[in-house]
């Protein structure tokens, strides 16, 4: 191997991290000046070895590039400003937020659900399927309003919510908690034509990716995993921070012409319990043509779920025709006010009814040691986080 080749796979081995290009620009005047110092014929002797030392053009640019990855290293070991950590910081101290959340289907079919999210500060939310299905929390007014887009809307009112950290607003808070060094770096990967670097973090059953453009270090990607609950898995990607956001994007005012589907729904603190939950887990299971649990208990996509499945005829119309909507809205606000320190998670889709063996959703109370488990037959326990499912 040629000597200035062996010096550019040890510079590049060395792993370091930054988004200047004049790492780049260093290399190929390194190798440049070794192929033209091969072929110049040897210097006379010096009397001074620190002059024969800077005479050369050869260890000049060594020397100079040696400089370079020490600043470099010093930015990312001591500055803490690596391309991660700096990331890191600019999801921290957003504002406004908008990406792709893209979440299982849990269809069976393999399909996923597309959603565009918008998140203002202090607690503004807006999310839109590819076909119609908006949803804007204003966490501020304690309210909420789901469109459909066959022409019908729902308020709902919020303001029992105990804060903006749960709920809807999950992803993003799972995104601003990240820690500023990364457990792991992972090899580069291409996503949609864009050579990514990885950096991983672990807590728990919960495994945090996030992908970042090789050559400039911007966010492209981030993926959620959870161990226990697959089908709890996120990406969000087409991720942009700061970016300008009107306040009527947010508003609460229906579309034109739309009509609503129901009255107000009211929250009730009184049928947010596990008691009604596991009631509610019931009435699904029985109005669901299979017997099996709803495909997600969180999330502004039910709407479309349910619309969906309903299409599809996976739902049994007599029952539906009796669905009480202020039931499902307290059961979802039910898990929405559970605190991140509860873990909660959720396996219940394509579980049916009567299934003993298989739980389906867990979380920890608040002040307690154990978790309460709720199987498929709907019975509960109480167990250690050490026998949770795996």
């Amino acid at each position: 191997m040629k000597q200035a080749d062996n010096i550019k796979r040890i510079y590049e081995q060395a792993g370091i991290d930054t988004r200047s290009g004049a790492d780049k620009a260093v290399l190929e005047k390194m190798k440049e000046v070794f192929l033209e110092e091969s072929k110049a014929p040897p210097e006379k002797a010096e009397p001074s070895v620190w002059r024969i030392f800077m005479k050369s053009k050869m260890l000049k640019v060594a020397a100079a590039a040696c400089i370079i990855i020490a600043g470099l290293v010093c930015i990312q070991f001591i500055g803490g400003t690596s391309a991660y950590a700096q990331v890191i910081e600019e999801i921290k101290n957003a504002r406004t937020m908008v990406y792709t959340l893209i979440r299982q289907a849990n269809t069976g079919t393999g399909e996923t659900i597309n959603v565009d999210v918008a998140y203002k500060e202090p607690g503004s939310m807006r999310t839109t399927t590819v076909d119609g299905y908006v949803c804007i929390v204003d966490f501020t007014s304690g309210k909420m309003m789901s469109i459909v887009p066959q022409g019908g809307y729902t308020i709902g009112d919020t303001k029992d919510l105990k804060s903006n950290v749960g709920g809807p607003f999950a992803n993003i808070e799972a995104m601003k908690t990240l820690p500023a060094k990364a457990d792991l770096r992972l090899a580069s990967k291409d996503i949609d034509g864009i050579e990514c670097d990885g950096y991983q973090v672990a807590k728990g059953d919960t495994t945090t990716t996030v992908w970042l453009k090789t050559d400039t270090g911007d966010l492209v990607e981030v993926e959620l995993k959870y161990a226990s609950a697959p089908g709890m898995n996120t990406i969000m990607k087409n991720i942009k921070l700061d970016v300008p956001l009107e306040d009527s994007l947010f508003s609460l005012t229906p579309p034109a012409g739309f009509k609503p589907s129901s009255t107000e729904l009211k929250s009730d603190t009184g049928a947010q319990t596990e008691e009604k939950f596991i009631e509610w887990l019931r009435w699904w299971a029985n109005g669901a043509v299979d017997e099996t649990f709803p495909p997600i208990v969180a999330g502004s996509e039910i709407a479309k779920v349910v619309m969906d499945m309903a299409k599809q005829g996976k739902l049994k119309g007599e029952v539906w025709e009796k669905a009480d909507p202020t039931q499902m809205f307290n059961s979802l606000l039910f898990v929405a006010n559970l605190p991140k320190e509860s873990n909660w998670r959720y396996a219940g889709n394509g579980v049916k009814l009567g299934t003993a063996d298989k739980a389906i959703f867990w979380y920890k109370p608040a002040g307690s040691e154990k978790y309460r488990v709720i199987y498929g037959d709907l019975s509960v326990k109480e167990i250690n986080e050490a026998d949770l499912p795996k």
